[in-house]
C-alpha cells in the first residue's frame, strides 16, 4: 500500500485483535499473565493446578498496542509532512514503520496460539464450604498413632485470597514447606500438636512483577522467612464420613514478625488405598484442608490497608501428611 498510515492500520489490527482475545477470556484481567494458572476439580486434591498455563492478556498490553498505533500515526503524518516538503518518498522511514507495526502481532498471536481456559477451570482456588460446628470431640479416623509430617507435594500448599487493584488473585505458598501434626486418629481426646512453616519468599501472586512486591514490599521476606502456624486446641470435631472429619480449633499465626490467634475450621480425611495410589504416594496417608481469616487492620500490613479491597484476607491450607513416626 503506498499511504504512509497503512502501518498504523496494520498495527491497529494487532490490537483489536488482543482487544478480541482479552475479551474472550472472560476475566476482564488488568494485567498480562505469561503462563496463567488455573484450577481443575480432581477427586483426591479437591482441586488442582491445571499443566496448560496459557498467555493471558492484559488491558496493560492492549493499552501499550494503542501507543504503538497512536505513535506510528503521528510519525505517518510527519514523514507524509517531509516528504511534500522534499517531493519525493523517504523509503527507509517507510520500510522503519511497517516493521515497528508488524511486532505488535506477536501478543495476539502468541496469546491464540497458547490456548484458552481448561474445561471447568476456575480463575483462582474456589472458596471451601464452610464448616459450622459448635464445641464436644466426637469420631474418629481408623489410622494409627503417631507423628505425621508434611508430605512435598501438589497438594501441600497454603492458598492467601487477595484482592487488591480491582482484581481477586491468589498469592501461593508452597516453598520449603514443612511441619508435622502429631496425636491418634482414633482419640481425638488425647493431646495433639501441629506447626507448619512456609517460606515466605515462594509466593508466587500469578504474575512476576506482583510476585516481587509481594514477596519484597508487603511480606518483608528478607527479613521474616518464615510464615508459621501452631495448633493451640481443637474446640470441636465431627465425623461426617467413615473416612473424614470436620474440626475447629485455635491456633496462632506467625506473619511478618508478629503473632496472631487466628481460628481454624475445615476437615481431616484418610484417602482410601486407591486414593493413596493416585496421590503417587504410599504409607498411612492423612489430608487435611482448612481454612481462616486474616483481619488486615491487626497485622503489620496495617499500613498498606489502603492497597487492599477488603478488610481481610481469607486463607486456605491444603496439606498431604504422611505418618513418620508410630506411638
Amino acid at each position: 500500500m503506498r499511504s504512509v498510515y497503512a502501518p498504523a492500520v496494520l498495527a491497529l489490527g494487532a490490537l483489536i485483535a488482543s482487544l478480541v482475545r482479552w475479551a474472550l477470556q472472560g476475566s476482564g484481567n488488568l494485567y498480562t499473565a505469561l503462563d496463567k494458572r488455573f484450577y481443575v476439580p480432581d477427586p483426591d486434591l479437591g482441586w488442582r493446578i491445571a499443566p496448560d498455563h496459557p498467555i493471558w492478556l492484559g488491558l496493560e498490553v492492549c493499552a501499550i498496542l494503542a501507543a504503538i498505533v497512536g505513535g506510528l500515526a503521528v510519525a505517518a503524518w510527519i514523514v507524509r509532512k517531509a516528504e511534500v516538503r522534499r517531493g519525493r518518498m523517504l523509503v527507509p522511514l517507510r520500510v522503519a514503520g511497517w516493521l515497528v507495526a508488524a511486532a505488535p502481532w506477536i501478543v495476539p498471536i502468541a496469546a491464540f496460539a497458547s490456548g484458552g481456559s481448561p474445561a471447568g477451570a476456575r480463575d483462582v482456588l474456589p472458596a471451601a464450604e464452610a464448616v459450622v460446628l459448635e464445641t464436644g470431640i466426637t469420631g474418629a479416623l481408623d489410622a494409627p498413632a503417631g507423628r505425621y509430617g508434611v508430605v512435598p507435594h501438589e497438594g501441600s500448599v497454603i492458598t492467601a485470597r487477595v484482592s487488591a487493584g480491582g482484581e481477586a488473585f491468589d498469592a501461593r505458598f508452597a516453598g520449603e514447606l514443612t511441619g508435622f501434626w502429631e496425636g491418634d486418629p482414633r482419640d481425638l481426646t488425647r493431646p495433639m500438636r501441629a506447626e507448619i512453616s512456609v517460606a515466605t519468599a515462594s509466593v508466587d501472586a500469578g504474575i512476576e512483577g506482583r510476585s516481587k512486591s509481594a514477596r519484597e514490599s508487603y511480606l518483608q521476606a528478607s527479613k521474616y522467612p518464615r510464615l508459621t502456624f501452631t495448633l493451640g486446641e481443637v474446640i470441636a470435631t465431627r465425623q461426617d464420613s467413615p473416612t473424614q472429619l470436620a474440626f475447629r480449633a485455635r491456633g496462632t499465626l506467625g506473619l511478618i514478625g508478629r503473632s496472631h490467634p487466628v481460628e481454624v475450621t475445615g476437615t481431616i480425611s484418610r484417602p482410601d488405598a486407591a486414593g493413596v495410589s493416585r496421590l503417587g504416594l504410599s504409607g498411612d496417608i492423612l489430608r487435611v484442608q482448612a481454612s481462616f481469616s486474616i483481619p488486615i487492620a491487626e497485622t503489620a500490613l496495617a499500613s498498606d490497608a489502603g492497597d487492599f479491597d477488603g478488610d481481610r484476607i481469607p486463607v486456605h491450607v491444603s496439606l498431604i501428611l504422611k505418618q513418620t513416626e508410630s506411638t
